[in-house]
């Protein structure tokens, strides 16, 4: 009998050390970068941790910025050799024609990803001067190499009005991906949270541009995160935190999402990745998949299950509730 394997995420934060400031950064320490016989020792506990479990894995690796890791190579060599497959989530800045090049002759790569922030002003008074037209070379020189590319837009107050804007720009570097997402304020920019109201704008712009896709344009607009079925989409995603995703800083601490700032231990020091998780808590009500209280009458309750539990605890403080953008009338 063949044995079913589900997929499983890995965020991995490889450093925290990036040549950027965002105005929005939720990293704090930005020095953290661990030895590469720890490394090593990390990618082993989630081999493990997946084969335990029955999950097929994969790993995003982020930051910080990933591209300025001296481990980065030595890992994904490390991944070529347990054929692990991997996304890279950058800022865009650092990826040369040459870097572009070395990346795409990784077989396990599947995408990498380039924040976009707004149109240029916008982008680059949010990250820093010059960063956007870096950005967008560095998804022209991952074309060239036929790295398949995305952008994501994390979507708030001084922003969100520019998503078509983007979307288009992004259509013409050929972008083969484009996804979008509210703000989370982690680490006190709570000022910047859509509105209702204006999560509604974002979502009607999304639709639009997803419906556009076949007749206009090679890139696929996505609308498969939190509430975004609100404006037509289908795709009623539910919080994969602590179930099919979770992440590791670069100090070893082990979290169900990297938006949902909850520390489940270390695996460096307080035990492996499969103990730790096996034993926490706080991953045993994260499975669970409750449907908030405040939701139980509603149709689509089964499948958004409360919407973005992230959100929720960073403007409630608790893990179930009505998704604070839900307007959806049954």
């Amino acid at each position: 009998m063949t044995t079913q394997f589900q997929k499983h995420v890995l965020q991995w934060h490889i450093t925290h050390r990036c040549n950027l400031h965002c105005t929005h950064c939720y990293q704090e320490d930005r020095a953290a970068e661990l030895t590469s016989s720890a490394y090593t020792a990390l990618l082993q506990q989630y081999l493990d941790f997946c084969s335990a479990l029955h999950f097929k894995g994969h790993i995003n690796l982020t930051g910080g910025e990933p591209l300025l890791s001296a481990q980065l190579f030595p890992l994904l060599d490390l991944f070529e050799q347990s054929r692990m497959t991997f996304g890279l989530l950058s800022n865009g800045t650092c990826i040369t024609g040459a870097l572009a090049e070395k990346l795409a002759r990784y077989s396990g790569l599947r995408f990498v990803q380039v924040s976009i922030d707004g149109t240029r002003a916008t982008h680059d008074a949010i990250r820093g001067d010059g960063s956007f037209d870096r950005a967008c070379e560095g998804l022209r020189q991952l074309r060239r190499a036929g790295i398949q590319t995305m952008s994501a837009f994390t979507c708030h107050q001084r922003n969100y009005h520019e998503l078509r804007a983007v979307i288009r720009l992004m259509r013409k570097q050929k972008v083969d991906r484009f996804w979008a997402d509210r703000l989370v304020p982690i680490g006190g920019n709570a000022e910047d949270i859509l509105t209702t109201a204006q999560f509604h704008e974002m979502l009607k712009a999304l639709t639009k541009e997803h419906e556009r896709r076949r007749l206009f344009s090679r890139t696929d607009v996505h609308l498969n995160r939190a509430m975004q079925f609100l404006e037509g989409g289908t795709c009623c995603y539910h919080c994969a935190a602590g179930t099919t995703l979770l992440t590791l800083l670069a100090d070893g601490t082990l979290l169900p999402c990297r938006r949902l700032p909850l520390p489940i231990g270390n695996c460096l020091t307080d035990g492996d990745m499969l103990t730790l998780y096996r034993n926490s808590p706080l991953i045993a009500q994260l499975r669970k998949e409750e449907i908030p209280e405040a939701c139980t009458a509603c149709p689509k309750a089964h499948l958004c299950r409360g919407g973005a539990k992230c959100l929720t605890y960073a403007v409630t403080g608790k893990l179930s509730g009505k998704d604070v953008n839900c307007d959806y009338l049954f």
